[in-house]
């Protein structure tokens, strides 16, 4: 590759700034003669304010109309190859299957303070960087405070030694805690540079880990594999030892996991195990960290392992070996707003052809469209039907929710859940406990009418929030509008209100007043904000604070927690009874995926599930366990019924301050499309109202198109589609939608 210093300067420049709905190319003159190329970034004003724009295109010669203007010029180069000629290949692709504009596919994938208004700093200089090891070995470690022992459990897990900014900024210590362990001698604080190595080395494989690996290490250059093991059956060490043997190769990786909540304890095993090496990417990061961790990635001289969610599967990576997707069923790969509307796992696809790279995606629970894919020969099945150690699978036993009632028990938590979980308490052990919604109540209504205080601004019921003081409040998890609660109904007047339904808040609740003895936690959006805060919350659990973790379904992704022996669902049957598609494989996957969190270590697990109904299909496939039986009957009631993954969506979704604006903008788009859409095979579903018909005031409507699986959607350009729409109303394109 030629210096910098050799590239011919340029005379005029395209630029893509950040400015509008998804950029606009604007065009430079370059009369210092800078040596830029496209992919660089640049600084430049834009109506006398300074901002970064990325270089797209290099011009010898002016178009016509811009042949007797003075241009601007550019100020200075900021970052020489922010992206390379393939991976604007790659944005390009995105772009065309998502039938989103180039640059508004470019704006997602670049972090966003690259593209800002104002000119970067410069950086500061460096200050002392420190790491800390322990517990040390001969000191006294007696007569610990909760704070001081949880410290030491995260240095004991991490292999002995941590970065300082890693043990006190990212994992949420306190450095006072710190200095107090320093001062009994109890730790010790060394530079970073002269840190003892990692402890944590790579266990020895089982026959059936070490085949996986070596599948993978051999796999085709641009080959896609499914390891489909069991949980606890170890898929974590197959990533991270077909890892550190493809960067002993100097190729990098990318190791991808659906939800921020998972990103510490995957991040800590990979640092134990490859320190320098490992870069974390994701939206959970300030912006500052984020462009750091994309010039990291820019530097071809040494081969990286990336820990992210979905976004990281943009980092430009010049050696690019292996992609793994963990979790591969997880929804949460999926973005559906704003534009593009991608696929990880899509991306991650056309990354591995396009770079030579081997795509390994993991799981307990295969999504259907991986497992057609699986069965026709285009994916290789690798397996590992075993956990660990040869552990066995947690039982399942169903509490007849019915025969509560029936018995007088009317409380939100059944007798032998109750039972169990006094046992757990006394024996020290821990459980999980699902509950598939957070807050306190799921919606407040007036007895005397029946009316539910409803959001003002979206169409969906306001759910009852409670602080620790009593105080409660109305919140909407849709657009964020919070209220008091308020005396009387608007409907009727009448001051009869009562709360339905139950969220974290109080199943928590309820369990301090029926198990007073326990220690409890609560994991889930509200009570894990803020910087870090699902790492501090988990470490606080593993320390061993508290007895029982209730949790929304983020407990179920991932998290290996040895003291945990029991696993817990309160009504099940909310899960099964949402009018989608997926209902059906999603809770089945939920639920097998949240059993999976007990009896991982040497104490058995036991999983209840509370439920009205113990005879539905998917409550009896998770009592058998046998997935593979699910797997094959949805696949061919889908198959009769011509359905995903035997055919193809696209859902067009609309939006607008006028409902009926909105409506009459829908109607003319999908009389424009029909001819083209009936000519290719394909039929077209509404205009309809979305299933929530207004957010944050804005009204929602959608088209559907259906249509047979391999086959191109027919729609026109995504600009095409939106030129004609009227002001204030937007569109959104979702190929392949997960929820319809």
């Amino acid at each position: 590759m030629a210096s910098q210093s050799q590239i011919a300067a340029p005379p005029w420049l395209q630029v893509w700034l950040e400015a509008g709905r998804e950029g606009q190319v604007f065009t430079y003159g370059n009369p210092q003669q800078i040596p830029v190329q496209p992919g660089d970034l640049v600084q430049v004003r834009l109506r006398g304010r300074r901002h970064s724009g990325l270089v797209v295109e290099a011009l010898e010669d002016l178009p016509g109309e811009l042949g007797a203007r003075t241009l601007q010029p550019i100020e200075s180069l900021l970052q020489a190859a922010a992206v390379t000629t393939r991976w604007q290949a790659l944005i390009a692709q995105v772009a065309v299957h998502c039938h989103a504009s180039r640059f508004l596919t470019l704006k997602s994938a670049l972090p966003s303070a690259w593209l800002g208004q104002r000119a970067q700093r410069p950086a500061k200089a460096a200050r002392p960087q420190w790491c800390i090891e322990g517990p040390l070995p001969g000191a006294e470690s007696t007569r610990l405070t909760a704070a001081q022992g949880a410290l030491l459990s995260s240095l004991e897990a991490a292999g002995g030694a941590l970065p300082l900014v890693q043990l006190c900024g990212q994992g949420g210590h306190s450095r006072a805690v710190l200095a107090a362990l320093e001062r009994r001698a109890l730790v010790r604080r060394v530079p970073l540079a002269a840190a003892r190595p990692a402890v944590d080395s790579a266990r020895r494989l089982n026959p059936e880990q070490s085949l996986a690996c070596k599948a993978v290490l051999t796999a085709e250059p641009g080959s896609t594999l499914l390891l489909w093991g069991v949980t606890g059956a170890g898929k974590t060490e197959v990533y991270l030892q077909a890892a550190a043997a493809v960067l002993a190769r100097g190729q990098s990786v990318l190791l991808l996991t659906p939800e921020i909540g998972l990103i510490p304890q995957l991040l800590d095993r990979a640092r134990s195990r490859f320190a320098d090496a490992v870069l974390e990417y994701h939206s959970g990061m300030a912006d500052g960290e984020r462009v750091a961790s994309w010039r990291k990635a820019l530097d071809p001289s040494q081969p990286r392992l990336v820990v992210g969610t979905r976004s990281a599967v943009f980092l430009p990576l010049p050696r690019l070996g292996l992609i793994v997707l963990d979790e591969e069923h997880d929804s949460s790969y999926k973005q559906e707003s704003p534009m593009p509307c991608y696929h990880a796992r899509d991306v991650a696809q056309m990354r591995a052809q396009q770079d030579g790279a081997v795509l390994l995606l993991g799981t307990a629970t295969p999504s259907l469209e991986t497992w057609q894919r699986c069965e026709i020969g285009e994916i290789a099945l690798l397996k590992l039907p075993s956990r660990i150690g040869g552990r066995p699978l947690p039982p399942v036993r169903l509490v007849d929710m019915r025969q509560e009632l029936a018995q007088g028990h009317r409380r939100l938590i059944s007798r032998p859940l109750l039972d169990r979980l006094q046992q757990v308490g006394e024996r020290r052990e821990q459980a999980v406990v699902l509950v598939p919604r957070r807050g306190y109540r799921s919606f407040l209504s007036c007895r005397s009418c029946g009316e539910a205080v409803l959001c003002p601004h979206c169409d969906v019921a306001l759910t009852v929030h409670r602080s620790k003081a009593g105080n409660q409040w109305l919140r909407c998890h849709w657009c964020d509008h919070r209220q008091n609660v308020s005396d009387r109904c608007s409907h009727c007047g009448s001051s009869a209100f009562k709360p339905f339904g139950a969220g974290t808040q109080r199943v928590v609740e309820q369990l301090a007043e029926d198990l007073p003895e326990l220690r409890l936690l609560r994991f889930d959006r509200d009570s894990t904000r803020g910087r870090d805060g699902h790492r501090q919350l988990l470490q606080r659990f593993a320390a061993g604070e508290a007895d029982v973790l209730v949790g929304t379904q983020m407990l179920a992704k991932g998290m290996d927690l040895p003291r945990v022996t029991l696993a817990a669902v309160l009504a099940a049957d909310g899960l099964l009874h949402r009018p989608d598609l997926r209902a059906s494989e999603q809770a089945l996957q939920l639920m097998l995926q949240l059993a999976g969190r007990a009896g991982r270590a040497e104490l058995p697990g036991e999983v209840l599930v509370q439920t009205y109904l113990p005879e539905h299909p998917v409550i009896a496939h998770l009592v058998s366990g046998d997935y593979g039986a699910f797997l094959a009957e949805e696949l061919e009631l889908r198959r009769r019924a011509a359905l995903v993954p035997f055919a193809r969506a696209a859902l067009l979704r609309f939006a607008g301050p006028s409902a009926s604006a909105t409506a009459t903008a829908a109607a003319a788009v999908a009389s424009r499309l029909e001819p083209q859409v009936l000519e290719a095979g394909w039929c077209l579903i509404g205009p309809a109202p979305a299933p929530v018909a207004r957010v944050a005031g804005r009204s929602r409507w959608q088209l559907l198109l259906h249509g047979p699986a391999g086959g191109a959607i027919p729609l026109p350009a995504e600009a095409e589609l939106r030129g004609n729409l009227p002001a204030g109303v937007s569109l959104a394109i979702d190929p392949d939608p997960l929820a319809l």
